[in-house]
This record gives C-alpha cells, structure tokens and sequence, in this order.
C-alpha cells in the first residue's frame, strides 16, 4: 500500500527540488510513497481534500507546529507530523528524513 507525505515549507520555492530527492531516494529503496507539496498557507485546503499518513515540516515551517496541529485535528486526519532538522534539510540528507518515516 502507498503511504502518502505532504512536504510542508514556507512559500514552496525549495520543495520541488526536495520532493525530486526524496522520490529518487525511495524509488532505490523500492519503497512506495505518494508526495505532494504545499506552502504553509494552502495546508487547510490539502487536508481538506487528502488525509496524508505524513506532514513533512521544513525547518522554516516548524513555527506553525500548534497550527498545523490544529489543521489536523479540525480536519479529522492521521497524519503524524515529521520535523526536518536544519541541518538536514540544509545538507538534504534525504536518508535521515527517510528514516524518521517509520
């Protein structure tokens, strides 16, 4: 079964180029995994319309945790909120990232 990951970050300018390292990092691990991006401020609209089983959070986005929670909780989802360090986000250590996914 697919799970599904909705990466979180600020405006959406640096998830494309994240989201294309995680894929080629779960397509050499054979794992099946549905990603999506979204801004901060469209998260109400893609919860609305899709319960994912992860909300990746991007170092910039972290401030909006109780928020986000709250989004979760309004929206009647499961989605288990994953924080992406600094510093791997910064050295894009995709296989760490990976890792906190279980």
């Amino acid at each position: 079964m697919d799970k599904s990951i909705l990466l979180i970050c600020e405006t959406g300018i640096s998830a494309a180029l994240f989201v294309s390292k995680i894929l080629e990092s779960l397509r050499e691990k054979n794992l099946e995994y549905d990603i999506d991006y979204s801004p901060v401020s469209r998260v109400n609209e893609r919860l609305a319309a899709r319960d994912y089983d992860y909300l990746l959070l991007t170092p910039q986005v972290a401030r909006y945790k109780e928020e986000l929670e709250s989004i979760v909780t309004k929206e009647n989802c499961t989605s288990k909120i994953v924080f992406i360090s600094n510093e791997d986000f910064t050295t894009m250590n995709i296989e760490r990232i990976i890792a906190k996914l279980n």
